[in-house]
């Protein structure tokens, strides 16, 4: 896994960025990404970055999470979702979010989907005054240059469209939404590749 650095340069690579990727139900047993539904923000020859979005770790008070962030001047009553987005600097806050919302932006991803990484977006979300739709993650998830192809060729994941639906939900299981919303039934998925 590599550290954060995003530079999406404009090139014949077919980007993965603002896509899902969805992890195969047979692929990576006992991990962080056994049925994990990652949102691509970065793809291009120098690696990929993404966000898991569906592993949700606790709902805090605002409050409590402004004060990860060093900031004790908010008495907001908003209760945020705090999801674990991957294993890189899981010390590290993210804030995935719909794009109205543009001061201080560290990333405008392939898709509809902005991403901010200070504490002024979390602010105004505990102020009304953010983005309409946004989740709060801390970590994010890496691969070095090829791995993720590598990965995608060894049908470790499935790629789709994403969903601003399934991500902003408090669907139980966006994971299986994900699947569903390709037509794939995850209890008939066979974890061998057939042959004609």
């Amino acid at each position: 896994m590599n550290s954060l650095t995003i530079d999406d340069k404009k090139t014949n690579f077919e980007s993965l960025a603002g896509k899902f990727l969805i992890s195969s139900p047979y692929a990576f047993a006992n991990d962080v990404f056994n049925k994990s539904l990652i949102y691509v923000m970065s793809h291009n020859e120098n690696g990929a970055i993404g966000l898991i979005v569906n592993r949700l770790a606790q709902k805090l008070p605002a409050n409590a999470v402004l004060k990860l962030f060093k900031d004790d001047n908010n008495d907001s009553e908003l209760s945020m979702s705090v999801y674990v987005g991957g294993p890189v600097e899981p010390e590290r806050g993210f804030v995935l979010h719909t794009p109205e919302y543009n001061k201080n932006l560290l990333l405008h991803s392939g898709g509809d989907l902005a991403v901010s990484s200070n504490i002024e977006i979390l602010r105004d979300i505990a102020h009304g005054t953010g983005p309409q739709n946004s989740l709060l993650v801390l970590g994010y998830t890496g691969w070095a240059p090829g791995q993720l192809e590598s990965e995608i060729q060894k049908n470790m994941w499935i790629i789709s469209y994403s969903s601003r639906d399934i991500i902003f939900s408090d669907v139980e299981n966006k994971w299986d939404a994900a699947l569903s919303k390709m037509g794939i039934d995850n209890a008939t998925f066979s974890p061998h590749a057939g042959h004609c």
